[in-house]
């Protein structure tokens, strides 16, 4: 077992640190952080990560990618996530690029790997998380189009991104085998939308979007019906280690500001750094954070090779969301009053942290998935 970056890992990240610290921190700094991006905004940002490979880390070079592993994919989202919040987990290029035909990818993905369109994945509804099988937009087949009737919530950037890879039931007799995956263009004049305002990552829209008689081409269609909820748990391993990434970066974000912050401030006559509970504290946010770091890294090494990691997935997404809570309610006890303050970023991370327990299967729902495989035996039906 070999847990090293290779070379050309490492030189990766310390490139996106450097735009990361260079160009958007500062940018992000000036504005605020408590207001979503505005379109034009986001397409300044992309802008500066396109040169680096990102969004289209693992796509294949001959699709316009940047054709790397997704080792370095984590590394993307690990670096990205402390200021980039969601938007480090970019997820429909790389859906469009292994799910979508020749045809599909030629008209999407060159626009999705150049940040020129943004793209929104439309899987949870009001009434429906955790259980996926019980999708209840319907998308009726006329002719050669699809009619999409139905509502789909907590969609990133869903009040503006132009297109969505929606799971939507073809033929609601048939359940969860009637469930279908779809590439949809969003025209907003066409749609209902409501913003929803978030604990954390205010940096990004999330939005509740309604469908009414809403037409589809038919050849939009991603594989073929009946394929949605496959589709859909086999991409859900890499959307469940990009959430454990997430979760690291801002673990590891916490750390270095308490670190700074504790040879800074001084209590008592010394630098709290020197007390004892002070050190304790640190040293259980590190080691939890390097911990949750080799679980999210050993699904991304996983993927490379082509294994099964639906049950690693689930312990990495599990561990590492939940003790990036735990470390960055550490970095606030040892910022002290200040760190309640947003004049300190852990107030922030600490927020952002807390959304990461529910998307791509709540704590609750992971612990079944990790039982369920490790007993089998099912606890959800």
């Amino acid at each position: 077992m070999d847990f090293r970056f290779t070379p050309e890992q490492e030189a990766l990240r310390q490139r996106v640190r450097d735009v990361r610290d260079r160009t958007i921190t500062p940018f992000l700094v000036d504005r605020g952080w408590n207001t979503a991006l505005t379109r034009a905004e986001l397409a300044h940002l992309f802008g500066r990560l396109v040169p680096l490979g990102y969004p289209g880390t693992v796509i294949a070079l001959e699709d316009g990618g940047a054709g790397l592993d997704h080792v370095s994919l984590g590394i993307f989202i690990e670096e990205l996530a402390p200021v980039f919040g969601f938007l480090a987990v970019h997820v429909v290029p790389r859906q469009i690029a292994f799910l979508a035909t020749v045809a599909q990818k030629q008209r999407y993905l060159p626009r999705l790997v150049k940040a020129q369109i943004f793209g929104t994945a439309a899987i949870t509804e009001p009434n429906v998380g955790s259980d996926a099988a019980s999708i209840g937009m319907t998308a009726r087949r006329v002719g050669e189009h699809y009619i999409l009737n139905g509502t789909k919530a907590w969609l990133n950037l869903g009040d503006h991104a132009e297109l969505a890879t929606a799971l939507v039931s073809t033929d609601p007799s048939q359940g969860a085998r009637g469930l279908s995956r779809l590439i949809v263009e969003l025209d907003h004049r066409r749609l209902g939308s409501r913003v929803l305002t978030t604990l954390g990552d205010r940096l990004i829209s999330f939005a509740e979007v309604t469908f009414t008689d809403y037409t589809v081409p038919v050849e939009n269609l991603l594989g073929k019906e009946g394929e949605g909820l496959k589709m859909t748990l086999k991409a859900i391993q890499a959307s469940r280690a990009s959430m454990a990434t997430h979760a690291v970066g801002l673990a590891q974000a916490a750390i270095d500001a308490s670190i700074a912050y504790a040879k800074e401030r001084r209590q008592f006559g010394r630098v709290i750094g020197g007390f004892q509970l002070i050190q304790g504290m640190l040293a259980d946010m590190i080691a939890e954070t390097e911990a949750a770091r080799l679980l999210a890294y050993r699904v991304w090494s996983m993927i490379d090779r082509g294994e099964e990691c639906a049950r690693e997935a689930s312990i990495a997404k599990l561990y590492a969301t939940e003790a990036a809570i735990r470390v960055t309610s550490k970095a606030i006890q040892i910022h002290g009053a200040n760190g309640l303050s947003d004049r300190q970023p852990v107030e922030r991370y600490f927020r952002d942290a807390r959304m990461l327990t529910f998307p791509d299967g709540s704590s609750e729902i992971h612990r079944l998935l990790i039982g369920r495989l490790s007993l089998g035996v099912d606890a959800f039906r």
